[in-house]
């Protein structure tokens, strides 16, 4: 009966001892420093065009357009928590004619809110001469971008030799948005 006694003496002080030296205050109000930034990546227009596309029925074609809509912006969650994006181009180029890159961006009411253009040199060899463009979105032109609905993308060649069906080379053009979000407890 006397071990008996002290064992479970000896229990209760352990069981004693841990209860005190593991509790501790616990802040609830950490929740209010809550803040996470993530970072996502999404491909958005990706081109690859032979030479023979800036030739149609018989005449050079000096402009290429095309449109994407955009509709990730129709999203409060993310114009809310977007605080950053950069739109990431690469574009590869084997002909042998200069091109620029245009970008534009409309609103719903078919409004510019934001371009910039890009150059992208010749290949006098049909070797594939890659060239990349980073364009960040901040203050305004993050403002511009989160009204955006439509991105336009037009190619227009340079002057230089003529191209036919039968101009060899290629033009491709690889596009990703980069979106930093800041998500803190205030949703």
């Amino acid at each position: 009966m006397l071990k008996q006694i002290f064992k479970y003496t000896i229990l209760s002080v352990i069981f004693i001892f841990a209860i005190c030296s593991c509790t501790k205050d616990v802040d609830f109000d950490q929740i209010d420093d809550f803040e996470i930034f993530p970072v996502l990546e999404s491909s958005l227009v990706h081109l690859n065009e032979p030479a023979s596309r800036f030739y149609i029925d018989g005449y050079e074609v000096a402009v290429i357009q095309d449109s994407v809509s955009i509709d990730v912006f129709n999203n409060q969650f993310a114009i809310d928590n977007l605080i950053k994006a950069e739109l990431v181009l690469e574009m590869t180029n084997s002909i042998n004619r200069g091109l620029d890159v245009q970008v534009d961006f409309f609103d719903a009411a078919n409004q510019l809110r934001h371009t910039f253009s890009v150059s992208v040199e010749p290949s006098p060899n049909n070797e594939e001469i890659v060239s990349q463009h980073t364009e960040v979105f901040e203050g305004n032109s993050l403002i511009a971008l989160k009204q955006t609905t439509k991105l336009v993308l037009t190619l227009r060649t340079r002057s230089g030799s003529p191209i036919n069906e039968n101009t060899p080379g290629r033009i491709g053009l690889k596009s990703k948005g980069v979106f930093y979000l800041k998500i803190d407890n205030s949703i």
